[in-house]
């Protein structure tokens, strides 16, 4: 009897673990058959229009496994693109509140769902949402990004300043720029009130954070020129020509000035001639004729131009060579027919923009530091070619 217990144990083991897994099977089964009800009720909602229905089928299908995290990534994206904000948020705000879910796949969650906010222009929720993954190696840099997009359309400096340890912690070229930019904004204020000291520090600040920025130079030049500091405006304007070229020819009148103040006019002219060689400015070309004119005749200058548009034309200085025709001429119906072509070519030019965005190509004829369209700070900058510089 005791022999037959020991045989029949094994057996009795064996048909319990075989009667166990096929239960686990049928219950599996069931499980996948009620997804796949669920998935596909919501996907007739979808087909049919009734897109509120379809969501809370397709959430509730996709919420039997954590492996179909990114179909609610992907269902939510696609909501977002399609301009369907709401309910991507729904999609989002389900994930968040997921306590189970894997730390990467909840960060992912909170960053979409910032992304979501902002899109809606909810500044503030967007603003928490960022915030709270500053500190994923994943999502800190680019959170970080939105956070400062979100405080220059607010308009708070102060509060994007805050956070220049972190900026600085990642060494982004372009959220470095974006800072130095935060502090000239305050200078601005500051100037306008001629707050001398106040500008220059927030100024140093800025280009402490960003050498590169043309745009603390020149604000930097204004307060110096306020202040009669001629000299030092003008190495201001000599450091724009070496941090950004092409934005050099709005600084060259100012520069100028200033130059004439010290009286040391000739220099000016050496340094605008060398502008002129290594980059074929428009601006510096004509600046220099006026020099050539005064100091050495029209002729001289004429000549000079003519070779200048041989090797590379403009048509401000073909509008300056037609007007030193005019200069030149002494036949009254000459002159008149020279006159109608520079007006002809005036009224073209002040038709077309003078300012392009290095970034997304806006064109405009008011110059920004922030580009209107794509947001990007000192992008926009003089037109080059042949309309152009």
């Amino acid at each position: 009897m005791l022999e037959l217990l020991f045989l029949l144990l094994p057996i009795a083991m064996g048909y319990g673990w075989f009667m166990g897994r096929n239960s686990i099977k049928q219950k599996d089964q069931s499980a996948k058959q009620d997804l796949s009800i669920k998935y596909s009720t919501g996907l007739n909602y979808l087909l049919s229009n009734q897109q509120d229905k379809a969501i809370d089928y397709l959430i509730e299908a996709l919420k039997v496994e954590d492996d179909t995290v990114e179909a609610h990534f992907a269902m939510a994206n696609l909501f977002r693109r399609r301009g369907e904000l709401d309910r991507a948020l729904k999609v989002h705000e389900f994930l968040v509140r997921q306590g189970h879910l894997p730390s990467q796949d909840k960060q992912q969650a909170v960053f979409e769902l910032g992304k979501d906010f902002l899109s809606a222009g909810l500044y503030d929720r967007a603003e928490k949402m960022f915030t709270k993954v500053l500190k994923s190696k994943t999502y800190g840099l680019k959170a970080l990004t939105y956070l400062m997009q979100i405080f220059q359309s607010t308009k708070d400096w102060q509060q994007g300043i805050a956070l220049k340890k972190v900026i600085v912690k990642t060494k982004d070229k372009r959220l470095l720029h974006t800072l130095a930019n935060f502090y000239c904004e305050l200078a601005t204020v500051a100037l306008e009130k001629d707050e001398f000291i106040e500008v220059l520090e927030l100024l140093e600040s800025a280009l402490s954070y960003d050498p590169n920025s043309c745009r603390a130079n020149w604000l930097m030049a204004q307060i110096y020129e306020n202040h009669q500091q001629y000299r030092e405006a003008s190495q201001c304007y000599r450091d724009i020509y070496q941090q950004d070229k092409d934005f050099f020819p709005e600084v060259i009148e100012p520069m100028h000035a200033c130059y004439v103040h010290q009286d040391i006019e000739e220099e000016f002219f050496t340094f605008i001639r060398k502008v002129y060689e290594e980059t074929g400015s428009s601006s510096a070309l004509l600046k220099y004729l006026s020099h050539l004119e005064s100091k050495y005749g029209i002729n001289k200058a004429k000549e000079f131009l003519l070779s200048a548009l041989k090797r590379r034309p403009t048509i401000r200085g073909f509008k300056h060579f037609v007007k030193m025709q005019m200069t030149d001429s002494e036949d009254n119906h000459t002159s008149e027919g020279l006159d109608v072509i520079k007006e002809l070519i005036s009224a073209y030019l002040n038709m077309r923009p003078r300012y392009t965005c290095h970034t997304c190509g806006f064109n405009s004829s008011t110059h920004y530091w922030s580009c209107p369209s794509c947001h990007g700070w000192e992008q926009l900058k003089p037109v080059r070619g042949l309309e152009g510089e």
